[in-house]
């Protein structure tokens, strides 16, 4: 769009360069044929025996000056003072001057009827006396000769414009096809694809674009590296003496001489219960980050496999609540990282015993959703008032009156992971209105990240 401004501006000056080179010539041509006209006339110019003057052009003269004219034109003889001496009264006289025998002069007249005339004024000389001869032909001719030469050229301007401006987008389309072309493959790989782009296929002009991305995108890649093997060890490091000092807490509480301060010993370990569940809770929201996940942890995942461990893991404590735990899992597989989903069924598992009461159903279900497939878990415990339906996805919120002792993450490590995969998370009242229904739909995003 911004070249259109120059090349208009350049027509412009092609066009008066045209014109000027076509139409000037044009001009002088025809006042050369006028004056020559003009000399044609004044060679039939005669005195009188009464001392007057007259003009007796021969017919067949007349008539071939008209057809190179291509109008018969029109004639007056002045005097040198330029006073009308006879021929068309309505020509113009001429301007008083002290030029010579044999000058020429040319203007554009207006008649009253509003005709224009091209007039050209001859001064010659007639035995003894100086005369004016006026000739006089109508614009319009001119113009009629000169219009198809202009149109012409103007038009000839014009198809050059336009076919400069086609292959200038032409041009410009094509070089900037692999510029769009790398913008479409990053575009497309989202935050997690850090692989370095193909250099071979840029042209000369972008190679150093494009090791400059390859640069930064290898900075990413380590950093992304460096905060997974971070979060990792820190993992590490805390469950290690966390499990320690449980496991001492737990002999001390069964030693005899601890009897008197057992219940501070079960206390204290159940703080410490508490603290390595927040602890694991905070790492799993650090490494569901996406910053932290590269494309090359996405796997295909059987959702069938994982309901059926998870209701494995958590049978007994099902058991020890009274509460009827099971799975109706179909074969369902999504592309995604495997232990951030076994982590998400675990925390919905979790939360869906946490808050059953005894005697209470809690059911886990997969299977194909369209094109895609869906995981879902749902219990008739108390449920969630709708109003808080959206904030219990926030982290550190708990539902006003929730009992137990949880740090309100895991319905927010949930919705982290459900970003991270680009699905969709519903939640919402489960069969009958009863208990709470969550619903995590893959399929848009799966679509986006293959490609």
């Amino acid at each position: 769009m911004l070249l259109l401004v120059p090349l208009g501006g350049l027509l412009l000056l092609a066009v008066l360069f045209d014109y000027l080179v076509v139409v000037g010539p044009m001009r002088s041509t025809f006042d050369r044929s006028l004056a020559d006209a003009a000399v044609v006339f004044a060679a039939y110019v005669r005195e009188t025996p009464d001392g007057g003057v007259a003009m007796t052009l021969p017919e067949p003269l007349a008539r071939q000056l008209a057809e190179v004219q291509g109008t018969r034109p029109r004639v007056a003889l002045f005097g040198a003072d330029g006073r009308y001496l006879t021929g068309d009264a309505g020509l113009p006289a001429p301007s008083a001057g002290s030029a010579g025998s044999g000058a020429f002069s040319f203007a554009t007249a207006a008649l009253g009827n509003e005709e224009r005339l091209r007039v050209v004024w001859y001064r010659f000389e007639a035995g003894p006396r100086a005369l004016v001869l006026a000739v006089g032909e109508p614009l319009g001719d001119r113009e009629d000769a000169t219009r198809p030469l202009v149109t012409a050229t103007l038009t000839l301007d014009v198809l050059q414009l336009v076919a400069v401006v086609a292959l200038v987008l032409i041009g410009v389309r094509q070089g900037l096809r692999p510029l769009l072309e790398f913008r479409d493959e990053l575009t497309r790989r989202q935050d997690r694809g850090l692989e370095p782009l193909d250099e071979s296929r840029a042209p000369q002009e972008l190679k150093p674009l494009v090791a400059a991305l390859n640069g930064l995108l290898a900075r990413m890649q380590a950093t992304a590296e460096s905060q997974q093997k971070f979060v990792a060890d820190a993992a590490h490091q805390l469950r290690t003496p966390l499990a320690g000092m449980q496991a001492q807490l737990e002999l001390l509480e069964r030693d005899a001489q601890a009897l008197p301060v057992r219940d501070q010993v079960r206390a204290v370990r159940e703080g410490l219960k508490r603290l390595a569940h927040t602890a694991h809770q905070l790492l799993t929201l650090a490494r569901a980050e996406g910053s932290a996940t590269l494309e090359r942890d996405f796997a295909a995942v059987d959702l069938r496999a994982l309901a059926e461990e998870a209701v494995a893991q958590y049978l007994d404590r099902a058991l020890g609540k009274h509460i009827d735990l099971g799975a109706e899992a179909a074969a369902a597989e999504v592309r995604g990282v495997e232990w951030l989903l076994r982590e998400l069924l675990g925390n919905l598992v979790d939360n869906a015993l946490h808050y059953t009461p005894a005697g209470g159903i809690v059911t886990v279900r997969t299977g194909p959703c369209g094109d895609g497939a869906f995981l879902e878990v749902e219990d008739d415990g108390p449920g969630i008032p709708p109003e808080e339906r959206p904030r219990v996805l926030e982290r550190f919120h708990r539902a006003p009156g929730a009992g137990g002792t949880g740090s309100g993450l895991g319905l927010a490590i949930v919705s982290d992971i459900v970003a991270l995969h680009g699905a969709r998370l519903d939640l919402g009242a489960g069969a009958g209105g009863r208990g709470t229904r969550v619903r995590v739909e893959f399929g848009v995003g799966e679509s986006a990240r293959e490609a």
